[in-house]
């Protein structure tokens, strides 16, 4: 009798720790969770899974998120390919834009931290020049250095490369990350803002897997 129930026991565990498994294997699902690419997009570096977050400073859920992102971003292990290009939808999200690229280009990610504070803390849109030269100088930067940048081949080029990719890929809404070529992560019905770098981990699992 005992060696019958050490059996069922033995077996209701298996049992058990299989469910588990599948139900932890199958937590995020596509067209619930994350979205399957019909054309995948060929990565920079195939050595890598890549993952690309496109944002706007304007963007409500990206400013909840950033703080959550630049944490997540220190523990990536070098095998992730992590960047991030903002849309170009229109004029003024251009403008943020170019805020992105002046920051990356000075290596000053500070700006991309008070652009977010001073768009979402201090009402301020900095839409114009007006607004944002002033803006700009707290950091060290010059009005002369600002509208070098501004107009630089350098930056002009970034601006059209996020706008082809944000086409290429389809952006419609911000956050979206897009990982390895093959999914797109936003928030939806099923997931938050809080949820959306759980579902990019789980893909970039699955694809160190294969």
């Amino acid at each position: 009798m005992s060696q019958v129930f050490t059996k069922l026991f033995a077996f209701s565990l298996i049992f058990l720790l299989s469910a588990q498994c599948s139900e932890a294997a199958d937590k995020y699902k596509p067209g619930r969770h994350y979205e399957v690419l019909s054309q995948p997009v060929l990565t920079r570096d195939n050595s890598k899974v890549e993952v690309i977050e496109f944002f706007w400073f304007g963007c409500g859920h990206c400013f909840t998120l950033e703080g959550s992102l630049t944490d997540w971003k220190k523990e990536l292990p070098s095998s992730v390919d992590f960047y991030r290009y903002p849309v170009i939808w229109n004029k003024m999200v251009e403008t943020h834009g170019k805020l992105f690229f002046i920051a990356e280009a000075l290596n000053k990610p500070e700006i991309i931290d008070g652009v977010f504070s001073a768009i979402h803390i201090q009402q301020k849109m900095l839409a114009s020049d007006k607004e944002i030269i002033p803006f700009i100088k707290t950091y060290g930067v010059s009005e002369e250095q600002y509208v070098g940048l501004i107009n630089s081949f350098g930056l002009k080029n970034n601006v059209k490369k996020a706008d082809l990719f944000g086409q290429k890929y389809g952006i419609k809404g911000v956050p979206t990350f897009i990982v390895n070529g093959k999914y797109a992560v936003s928030g939806n019905r099923e997931i938050g803002t809080k949820d959306l770098l759980d579902v990019v981990d789980f893909l970039i699992a699955k694809e160190r897997k294969q």
